[in-house]
């Protein structure tokens, strides 16, 4: 993950649409299509955060490897899966979605949920999710869409700021235009779906300050809009902008939250290129990363 992660409420980050994974990895596990008499398929989850989907795919008896950049995140997924009875199946390790810190064809699946979306370089990372899985492997990522709930509320912050952010926003992931152009080059089929998450909280308020609270770039700039002055002015937009799309007739929040779910299947080695015999792009975002 990017700048913005450390620090915040680890404990809750992610938890109101964590139940996503639970879709999101069993989707993947069924295009495996594991056999009750096969090895335990080996599952990477990028940019895991807290945890919700290595956690899946080691309840469901597969082997997880949950990664991210951010510790505090990491310490609390880790202690999630003891207290799951999960750990002999779920390890958790720090590194990096654009440098993935294992041998090509390391895993049976890879999957992110709402996580590697927010990796600096979107090439690079996509490139690194296919090196590390296997030919014959699925790929599952989830991202949030641009014009839905969730893919709203960093622009309805940063239009707040002085200059806009600089980096390119994550929710590019949740565009299947963006996703073609990265996957095209690498020997992968892929195919996208638009899916939807249910999340709910005791009240507006209630998630305006959870997602004030939570790990991830927004609480970077709402230090920037306080020494501004115009943080109430950001926390009445967001009230807004769930307010807009919230289902429930009562004081709580519901909102149904779309997501684009990518699926692939690997279909060679990135270092021999697809059927073709094109050079890896994998190889080429590498050099290019390298270069001063």
């Amino acid at each position: 993950m990017t700048g913005g992660w450390s620090g915040g409420d680890y404990a809750a980050a992610g938890d109101a649409w964590a139940h996503a994974a639970d879709d999101v990895t069993a989707t993947a596990l069924a295009e495996l299509g594991r056999t009750a008499t096969g090895p335990a398929p080996r599952v990477l989850d990028v940019a895991t955060g807290t945890g919700p989907a290595a956690l899946a795919v080691a309840g469901s008896g597969a082997s997880a490897v949950g990664l991210d950049r951010e510790l505090g995140l990491l310490q609390t997924a880790a202690e999630r899966a003891r207290r799951a009875g999960l750990a002999a199946t779920a390890r958790f390790v720090a590194g990096d979605a654009t440098e993935l810190p294992f041998p090509p064809g390391a895993f049976d699946a890879v999957v992110s949920t709402f996580g590697v979306m927010f990796a600096p370089d979107a090439r690079l990372a996509a490139a690194e999710l296919i090196r590390v899985c296997r030919p014959g492997g699925i790929l599952a990522v989830a991202s949030w869409t641009p014009d839905g709930v969730m893919g709203r509320i960093a622009p309805t912050v940063t239009r707040h700021l002085d200059r806009p952010a600089a980096t390119p926003a994550p929710t590019r992931w949740g565009d299947p235009r963006h996703i073609r152009t990265w996957f095209a080059p690498l020997p992968v089929v892929v195919r996208t779906r638009v899916a939807y998450v249910r999340v709910a909280y005791p009240s507006v308020a209630h998630a305006v300050a959870v997602f004030e609270n939570k790990p991830g770039p927004l609480r970077a700039h709402r230090s920037a809009l306080r020494a501004l002055g115009r943080w109430e002015d950001v926390r009445a937009d967001l009230a807004a902008l769930f307010g807009t799309h919230n289902r429930s007739t009562g004081a709580d929040l519901v909102f149904d939250a779309p997501y684009l779910l990518v699926l692939g299947r690997v279909y060679g080695p990135v270092a021999g290129g697809g059927p073709s015999g094109r050079q890896s792009d994998v190889e080429a975002a590498h050099r290019h990363r390298r270069t001063p």
